[in-house]
């Protein structure tokens, strides 16, 4: 999203990953502006308020529209508030549920090594529509969820001496790292495939 647009234009084709710094600047110019400007009626007094909420919640991290609402509704903003404050955060380009998704996705596979199922159950939680989860979730195969489980063994098996994971260790170890996988939304069948050929490498190397 380009976040350097003015008020009420809105940019096409393909977004830029969504980038923290980048939002607490836009953050910033927002709360140093009025709430009204030439192309955008002042807010009502209790909508200023939930939408000065809101920017405080986004400047922790982003957030999707449902949780955004959430949270105001948890302060006790009224309801009517909320729909002009999250209209007006909307307008400057600060909430985006199909940017929140995709960034969500690339940011739990990277740092949590989130399978695609864990993601689409996360995102859920969080009120994002399905097109959307859909999309964000578009490029991760079987191979790539493969590939991610493979790494994450891997990386739990190099902190262990070669071997240490053979004879009568070896099926603990195994259902401790089947159990990690399966925390992180791997399905059992392949969590199994993936250690037992991890162990039989990391046993012979």
């Amino acid at each position: 999203m380009d976040r350097t647009r003015p008020e009420g234009q809105r940019a096409t084709g393909q977004r830029p990953e969504l980038d923290a710094d980048e939002l607490r600047a836009a953050i910033a110019a927002v709360e140093a502006r009025p709430s009204g400007s030439s192309d955008l009626p002042p807010l009502a007094p209790e909508a200023h308020e939930a939408a000065t909420a809101a920017l405080r919640l986004l400047r922790y991290r982003p957030r999707s529209e449902h949780e955004l609402r959430g949270r105001l509704a948890e302060k006790e903003h009224p309801a009517e508030a909320i729909d002009e404050a999250i209209d007006r955060i909307r307008v400057w380009g600060l909430i985006d549920d199909a940017e929140f998704a995709a960034e969500w996705v690339r940011g739990r596979r990277r740092r949590r090594g989130r399978a695609r199922g864990a993601l689409e159950r996360e995102l859920r939680d969080k009120g994002v529509a399905e097109a959307h989860i859909a999309d964000a979730v578009a490029d991760i195969d079987d191979s790539d969820e493969r590939l991610q489980a493979t790494e994450l063994v891997r990386a739990r098996l190099s902190r262990r001496p070669a071997g240490a994971a053979s004879g009568p260790a070896r099926a603990g170890e195994r259902r401790r790292l089947v159990s990690f996988l399966a925390r992180r939304g791997y399905p059992t069948g392949l969590a199994m495939a993936v250690v037992d050929a991890e162990l039989a490498a990391h046993a012979s190397s």
